[in-house]
């Protein structure tokens, strides 16, 4: 399993990964212009989007997935890391938006991964996505000191509680079995 991140190589070798929240880049239209270059992507890809970007044109999006047999979509980087109130507290109405962005995505026939900080947002996911939902990436807060480059990996941390959706989370390469791709 593969996250696409193009836009990450925008941001400097070795910065933490937390700089890929910042509003230095925009995360969709980078992703957008690299699919429109006919990537090769390994099987199992899922195309990394932040599913709040309210001047996407998902249409067009959708399409360039498609063209590139992307395998998947995953909410990456989350809202949780992006909408914040003034005091820093994350807001709830952004997993609702990207919830629906990936039931959108679910319905053109797309596996969606989500990614979530907490057991009870991973839930809401594992509910409303059903079928559609390959994994899980839970995002230690830890993980955003990660330096971004080629050691970023997914590990499997295999299925927890009554759900069967496996778990993964992002470790350094020593530990890690799959990788967060640049692209």
């Amino acid at each position: 399993m593969t996250i696409y991140a193009p836009s990450l190589r925008t941001l400097p070798q070795n910065a933490m990964l937390v700089m890929a929240t910042l509003p230095v880049i925009d995360w969709n239209d980078c992703l957008l212009r690299n699919l429109q270059a006919g990537p090769k992507v390994p099987p199992s890809c899922y195309a990394a989007i932040v599913m709040i970007d309210p001047f996407a044109c998902w249409e067009d999006l959708g399409d360039l997935l498609e063209g590139a047999r992307m395998t998947g979509v995953t909410n990456f980087p989350p809202a949780f890391m992006i909408e914040r109130t003034p005091a820093g507290v994350p807001l709830d109405r952004g997993q609702e938006l990207e919830l629906r962005r990936m039931e959108w995505f679910a319905s053109r026939g797309f596996k969606v991964l989500f990614v979530a900080a907490d057991e009870a947002k991973i839930t809401a996911a594992e509910q409303r996505l059903g079928s559609q939902l390959d994994g899980s990436v839970y995002l230690r807060p830890e993980a955003l000191a990660l330096p971004i480059g080629s050691d970023i990996r997914l590990i499997s941390l295999g299925s927890h509680g009554s759900s069967s959706v496996p778990k993964f989370s992002l470790e350094q390469a020593s530990t890690a079995k799959q990788p967060l791709r640049r692209a």
